[in-house]
């Protein structure tokens, strides 16, 4: 897989019931005795099964075949079916799922009939580093059955039909039973409007918070957009980060359709400038790249 140089914008047994047959004691009297009564007749409560659970219903699993002629969604690929905050209302489960196959299938409707739209890989392309989504939602509210995820592709580009903005962040529906589910704790919430970025616990607690240098109005950082972190790595290449690491994130410019080569990704990154603006990333400390970089690949961001 070849690399390059990033531009960057900004988861009946059935009970046998056993019924107990009860025998009756005769006692023999004597002619002075009264004949003692013979004790009741037992009875054993027949056991009722216990219902086995009943998860949402699931598309059958594509094949190899299949899932190979699907479009790849990554950070370059446009996937029109994809799902964006105008289809879902995301909210934030706590959970990375991790594919379990070199592919997985997306669908863009939580349904047993389902077919699938386009396939979220393994490992992040053009970087080759494994790769892990955030989860955003469960089918009908259920723990198992599909799963509503991040993707890293867009479902169209600024300008497509004379709208010049585009959906920054997309989502897709996927089988629970194709990925590992893990629990997080953390998040990284990024607030536009008072320009910082925080990490942030599951209890709301902040462990880390700073000043950030974001875009402009028409190039601006994205806004109301959930997403994840989709890779942090160094590339020495893209100088100006000093050899810290770049928190590569699943959004992408709401204004530009290209930069650099690519879709016009959003990372977080440090920028030796202290002042100005970005093309739409957020430029922070090399302290707070560290800080981010430690946190599992997919986990969840929101830009508010």
């Amino acid at each position: 897989m070849r690399r390059r140089t990033w531009g960057i914008a900004g988861v009946v047994v059935g009970t046998l019931a056993v019924v107990g047959v009860a025998i009756g004691t005769a006692v023999v009297a004597t002619p002075d005795a009264p004949r003692a009564a013979a004790p009741p007749a037992s009875r054993t409560a027949t056991p009722r099964p216990t219902p086995t659970p009943t998860l949402p219903p699931v598309p059958a699993a594509p094949s190899d075949a299949e899932l190979a002629a699907l479009p790849l969604a990554f950070h370059d690929a446009v996937v029109p079916q994809l799902l964006d905050g105008a289809h879902v209302r995301p909210d934030n489960r706590w959970t990375i799922a991790t594919p379990r196959a070199r592919l997985v299938a997306l669908y863009a409707e939580a349904s047993p009939t389902a077919r699938p739209i386009a396939t979220l890989a393994s490992t992040v392309s053009t970087i080759d580093t494994p790769a892990a989504t955030a989860v955003w939602g469960r089918a009908a509210g259920q723990d198992g059955g599909m799963v509503l995820v991040s993707t890293p592709a867009r479902n169209r580009t600024p300008g497509d039909g004379g709208d010049p903005a585009a959906p920054s962040a997309t989502f897709a529906w996927a089988r629970a039973a194709d990925f590992t589910l893990t629990p997080a704790d953390r998040m990284i919430r990024v607030d536009v409007h008072a320009s910082t970025v925080a990490v942030v616990g599951r209890d709301g607690a902040v462990s880390a918070s700073e000043p950030a240098r974001l875009g402009t109005p028409e190039d601006p950082t994205p806004t109301a957009t959930a997403t994840y972190v989709e890779a942090a790595y160094v590339d020495a290449r893209v100088a100006y980060t000093h050899g810290n690491p770049i928190i590569l994130t699943g959004a992408h410019s709401s204004r530009i359709p290209e930069y650099g080569g690519n879709a016009a990704l959003t990372a977080l990154h440090f920028y030796p400038d202290p002042t100005g603006s970005s093309h739409g990333c957020v430029r922070i400390s090399a302290a707070m790249t560290r800080t981010l970089a430690a946190l599992p690949v997919g986990t969840a961001i929101t830009f508010t």
